[in-house]
């Protein structure tokens, strides 16, 4: 039988300076998922645990359609 194995990499302490950098820096979830090379879940869980927060794709859509619309 077969088993599948979770393969995770612990969180470093420059991987959490580089998330708190990139929340700094007003970066997207997706954003920080893609810099940190991480599954989406794990940056956000991670982020939350540090009171983070990190604009979904939807807070950006609508924050972007709000400017277009102002013009």
């Amino acid at each position: 039988m077969n088993e599948r194995q979770l393969i995770t990499r612990a969180w470093q302490d420059a991987d959490l300076e580089k998330l708190k950098q990139l929340h700094a820096e007003g970066a997207t979830l997706m954003r920080a998922t893609a810099a940190l090379k991480r599954p989406m879940a794990s940056v956000k869980k991670r982020a939350r645990e540090l009171g983070l927060h990190f604009a979904g794709v939807r807070e950006v859509r609508r924050e972007i359609n709000a400017r277009e619309q102002a013009q």
